[in-house]
């Protein structure tokens, strides 16, 4: 029992060694931050968008005038095993001594996947799954510094120690947690992406704005993360509304693209997380944006844990802001943020044109048994009513 005297906040950790770079002159600062790392020679892995609209010429021009030698590059990636076996071959083949990661999130999750398989000093993608040694084994390999450069928008993922690699052909993915897949730095600069859409910046902002709450609610004894989530939950609710008006205006993208990072880090540390398994899966049987599913997935995820007052009492000061906060019942607060998330969501799906249903994004509605049972093999998590089989199935039907 209780007796009040009993300490009721639960330990945890948290880690974020990763440099932040973000405005418009952060790229023609990373030529400084490879060489204070003692490199000068990086592999740049790429996916085919980077190279097509032009954001490795920027990149390579940002660093003309330094002593930097760009000796091999990979490209093409699409983010699934094999681009990580190939990476570390031409790392090893080619001398390299950092790795740069330039282009969207499944970029970013192989040039961490690489980061750790050399730094384990193993060839094979294969080895992290089925030979146990070597995930016990010390790391004794090459310690690469990474340096993320997101094209188009952020997922979230750059500033976090998690590593996500999706194997869409045989259906399933990985996720690694390590200290050791942490980036040295990750750059937010406008030439690294085009004028963004409405519809775009849209589901990244709702994306972000999911993140976040779920980074509060998920983990209600680790102040930092929950620090992360209120920002990125202001920051989102104030500032995505007139980055979709105004595209053109970097102030508010850099806004948003800032606000999606700092929800990632409270997002990523949540052990487990039912929602990002789910939405995981679904984008691998959709082949939708990740950012579409989520946004999509999110208001009845959300209302079906309203019953638990718990969940939204916190957030409703950063997103409604002190007055309506303070003047608001306490046992009517969960309501409150609740009715103030679905008006935003309304807005901004509507300003977008975003899709609302699962049926909208090509879901399958025989799938849904399989889903859950995927879902409720993977789920890490404390939670035991979320993570059962029927709550699932009837959220994918609500959903459809």
């Amino acid at each position: 029992m209780n007796t009040g005297t009993e300490k009721s906040t639960k330990m945890f950790s948290f880690l974020s060694p990763t440099k932040l770079l973000g405005g418009s002159g952060a790229l023609g600062n990373l030529s400084f931050e490879i060489k204070e790392k003692g490199a000068s020679r990086p592999l740049v892995i790429m996916d085919e968008y980077a190279q097509r609209l032009g954001y490795f010429r920027e990149v390579k021009r940002a660093m003309k005038e330094d002593d930097i030698a760009i000796v091999s590059t990979c490209s093409g990636v699409t983010g699934v095993p094999r681009d990580c076996d190939a990476a570390v071959a031409k790392f090893k083949q080619f001398d390299c001594d950092c790795i740069i990661g330039l282009g969207g999130s499944e970029v970013i999750n192989v040039a961490k996947a690489v980061k750790l398989m050399l730094g384990q000093n193993i060839a094979a993608f294969d080895m992290f799954r089925y030979d146990p040694v070597v995930k016990r084994m010390k790391y004794g390999g090459t310690d690469a510094p990474l340096f993320l450069l997101p094209c188009g928008i952020p997922s979230g993922i750059e500033v976090s120690t998690r590593v996500h690699i999706v194997d869409g052909d045989a259906n399933m993915f990985y996720n690694f947690d390590s200290r050791r897949a942490c980036a040295s730095a990750v750059v937010l600069d406008r030439r690294l992406t085009d004028i963004m859409p409405a519809r775009a910046i849209g589901a990244a902002g709702l994306n972000a704005l999911a993140m976040g709450i779920l980074g509060f609610v998920e983990t209600p004894d680790n102040m930092i993360a929950q620090s992360y989530a209120t920002s990125a939950i202001h920051v989102v609710t104030n500032s995505l509304l007139p980055a979709m008006r105004h595209n053109a205006d970097p102030k508010y993208l850099l806004a948003i693209y800032a606000a999606i990072v700092e929800a990632g880090v409270a997002y990523y540390n949540v052990r487990g997380s039912i929602f990002r398994d789910l939405v995981t899966e679904l984008t691998m049987r959709t082949h939708a944006d990740h950012a579409i599913v989520a946004q999509i997935l999110f208001p009845y995820f959300y209302r079906t844990r309203m019953s638990d007052e718990r969940i939204f009492k916190g957030v409703l000061m950063p997103i409604a802001g002190e007055e309506v906060y303070a003047s608001t019942n306490f046992n009517a607060r969960d309501k409150v943020a609740s009715e103030r998330i679905a008006e935003f969501w309304d807005k901004v799906t509507e300003l977008a044109e975003l899709p609302t249903k699962l049926s909208q994004i090509g879901a399958v509605q025989s799938d849904f048994p399989a889903i859950a049972q995927a879902v409720i093999g993977r789920y890490r998590g404390v939670d035991p009513d979320v993570g059962n089989f029927t709550y699932i199935t009837e959220l994918l039907e609500n959903a459809f």
